[in-house]
C-alpha cells in the first residue's frame, strides 16, 4: 500500500494528545483533529501542552471532513457512538482507523459502522496524566495493532512505518486479541482499583486491601478471557504487578483521574464487560462485581 500522508484524530483526552502531537508535527498540514466548532473553541481557549510543550492542533468540523488515510479514535468509550457518527466524512475507500480505546469492544463497534477499516489495537505502557488542558508523562508507550484474524495484512506496514516515522513506538502483531485481553486484565485490575480506593499507583503498592482486591479482579478477567479463547496465563496478574513498585509513585491511571474530575468512568468496559462474559459462561465475579457497584456509586455521587 502507498505510505500515509495524512490523518484525523477524534479526541484530545490524555491519549489524544499523547499521540496527537508527534503525529501532527510529523504530518503537519496533512494532520487535524476533528470537532465541532463548539468543542474547538473550548480547545482553543487555552493553550495544550505535553511535558511542558505546546501543542499546535488543527481543527476540522465533522460536517466539513474529507477522506484521510488514518484515523486515530481517542475518545472515552462513553463518546464512542457520537465519535462514529463525526468520522463518517473522513473515511474513504482506503482508510484505516486504529482506536486506541480501553476495552475490547471498541473495534466491533466501528467495524459494524465502517466494515473494513479497522485495525484492532491497544495501547499500552503510558502513564500520562492530563489536567484539564495539560498532559505530562514519564512513559510514552507504544501502540499495539494487527487484524482480527492474526494475519499479516499490505495495510499494516503503512501504519507501522508512520508511527515509527512519528517517533511512536509500535508492534505490528499477529496476536492482538490476546494484547487486548492482557490489556483487560491490567485495567480490571489497575484502573478500577484506582478508582474506587482513590490510590494512586504508590498508594495502591502500599494496600494489602487494594492489592489484594485487584489482583482478584485480574484473576476473574484471565478466567473469563479462557472461556473466551483466549490464553492468558493463571500466573500472569502476579508476573503484572510484580512491576507496580517501580511505577510513579504520584500517578494515577485514567479511571482515577476521571474520578476526581467527577467524569463518567470506563467501569461498561472494564468490570461492565467482564461480568456480561463471565454471566455467559456461568463464572462468578465478586472482584469484578464489587468494582462495578462500588464505581457506579461514586458516579452517582457526583
Amino acid at each position: 500500500m502507498v505510505p500515509i500522508r495524512s490523518a484525523a484524530l477524534i479526541g484530545l483526552g490524555a491519549l489524544g494528545i499523547l499521540f496527537g502531537k508527534p503525529l501532527s508535527e510529523y504530518l503537519g498540514s496533512g494532520f487535524t483533529v476533528i470537532a465541532d466548532p463548539a468543542r474547538a473553541a473550548r480547545y482553543q481557549s487555552s493553550p495544550i501542552t505535553c511535558n511542558g510543550q505546546p501543542c499546535h492542533f488543527g481543527f476540522t468540523a465533522p460536517e466539513q471532513g474529507t477522506p484521510v488515510d488514518l484515523i486515530l479514535v481517542a475518545v472515552k468509550a462513553t463518546q464512542l457512538v457520537q465519535a462514529v457518527q463525526d468520522i463518517a466524512r473522513f473515511i474513504g475507500p482506503d482508510t484505516v482507523i486504529l482506536s486506541v480505546l480501553n476495552g475490547i469492544t471498541s473495534e466491533e463497534v466501528l467495524e459494524a459502522a465502517y466494515p473494513g477499516h479497522t485495525l484492532y489495537s491497544v495501547a499500552i505502557g503510558m502513564d500520562a496524566t492530563r489536567t484539564d488542558r495539560t498532559l505530562v508523562y514519564k512513559n510514552a508507550g507504544k501502540i499495539q495493532f494487527g487484524e482480527k484474524d492474526g494475519q499479516i495484512s499490505a495495510r499494516m506496514q503503512p501504519v507501522a512505518d508512520l508511527l515509527t516515522a512519528c517517533g511512536i513506538a509500535n508492534d505490528p502483531c499477529t496476536d492482538i486479541l490476546y494484547k487486548q485481553w492482557n490489556k483487560l486484565m491490567i485495567n480490571d485490575g489497575l484502573n478500577q482499583a484506582a478508582a474506587a480506593y482513590r490510590l494512586t499507583y504508590g498508594g495502591l503498592n502500599a494496600s494489602e486491601e487494594a492489592r489484594a482486591r485487584l489482583l482478584t479482579a485480574m484473576h476473574e478477567t484471565v478466567v473469563v478471557a479462557n472461556a473466551e479463547g483466549i490464553a492468558l496465563p493463571a500466573d500472569a496478574p502476579e508476573r503484572w504487578i510484580a512491576g507496580l513498585p517501580g511505577m510513579k509513585p504520584d500517578g494515577m491511571p485514567s479511571m482515577l483521574q476521571d474520578v476526581l474530575a467527577r467524569r463518567p468512568t470506563e467501569v461498561e468496559e472494564f468490570a461492565g464487560i467482564v461480568r456480561r462474559l463471565s454471566a455467559k459462561h456461568g463464572l462468578a465475579t465478586p472482584a469484578n462485581d464489587w468494582f462495578y457497584h462500588t464505581i457506579r456509586a461514586i458516579e452517582a455521587a457526583y
